[in-house]
């Protein structure tokens, strides 16, 4: 029997376990493909989140969140081969009720987020690659194809949230393919 959703998302960082948790959470049939052994399990660095964006989608998130602290001030650095320049900010601001800015670390965060979205009924398949859209006669996008044995998933919508490293969306001429800088 053919498996048909709603909508699949390709990648469970933060944009792919945003979008994954947006649709379930409005009772859509959701199938979220992430590569790695777990969400966010191919993150070796930490982050700066801004509250804001999260706090729409899930308002109670500071309550059981892996925030590691909130920020009470930024430095920007910009650089090149020969020169530097920075700034510092500090503000009260930064020190509000409910704090815009955290330092985060991804692995455990992408996680917790992937916990958020299974709540909200999605399924999440991890060790699964997409490896090629699956169209239809007209070239529409209708799934995608796996790694998997029986291979081919359907859906209505497809969304890549594949980061920076992504194939699939290079593959099926959406992006180029980033070249290295000489």
């Amino acid at each position: 029997m053919i498996e048909q959703f709603d909508a699949i998302v390709v990648g469970a960082g933060m944009s792919g376990n945003a979008a994954a948790y947006t649709l379930a959470s409005q009772g859509l049939k959701v199938l979220q493909l992430e590569r790695g052994e777990y969400p966010g399990s191919k993150n070796v660095q930490g982050a700066i989140m801004y509250a804001n964006m999260l706090e729409k989608i899930i308002p109670d998130f500071r309550d059981d969140a892996p925030l590691e602290r909130h920020l009470v001030e930024q430095r920007l650095w910009v650089m090149d081969n020969t020169s530097h320049t920075g700034i510092h900010y500090r503000s009260d601001d930064f020190n509000e009720a409910k704090p815009n800015r955290y330092t985060i670390i991804r692995a455990q965060f992408d996680k917790w987020f992937s916990r958020k979205v299974r709540e909200a009924g999605a399924t999440v398949l991890c060790e699964t690659t997409a490896t090629e859209l699956v169209r239809d006669g007209n070239g529409k996008v209708i799934g995608v194809r796996t790694d998997r044995a029986g291979g081919v998933v359907f859906a209505n919508v497809v969304v890549l949230a594949e980061g920076v490293s992504g194939l699939l969306g290079t593959r099926a001429g959406l992006r180029e393919m980033p070249k290295p800088e000489t």
